[in-house]
């Protein structure tokens, strides 16, 4: 009897181990390339800040607001919430290290608001 229960907790153990061997692993994210490393330093601490809140909390027209992203590229962002980094944000599907400079650039500027085309007269 005691055979038979060792020889059924081998067998058990063999099924977990080969199930956990064909289990998909979880890959980590890929890193950022040296230029959007060398982008990100270029900001200070704060304006470094300031992108990551905004790319973890910012809704869509806040996201939207920066330049060269859209509401595709936006709720890309969302799905990748939250960033631990500014530079994770190029795992988003659709930014490259070009959108990543241009982020870069608007938290450099201060993050300033689109100006407001003002009525033509005609």
């Amino acid at each position: 009897m005691k055979g038979l229960i060792a020889f059924l907790a081998v067998l058990a153990l063999s099924f977990s181990l080969a199930a956990a061997q064909t289990a998909p692993q979880k890959k980590s994210p890929p890193k950022p390339s040296a230029m959007v490393e060398a982008v990100a330093k270029t900001m200070t601490l704060t304006q470094t800040s300031q992108l990551r809140s905004l790319l973890n909390e910012g809704d869509l027209a806040a996201l939207m607001a920066i330049p060269g992203i859209g509401e595709v590229r936006a709720k890309a962002i969302q799905k990748i919430r939250p960033l631990a980094n500014v530079t994770q944000v190029v795992n988003a599907e659709g930014i490259g290290e070009g959108t990543f400079a241009q982020m870069v650039a608007y938290a450099k500027a201060g993050f300033p608001q689109p100006q407001k085309k003002s009525p033509s007269k005609k």
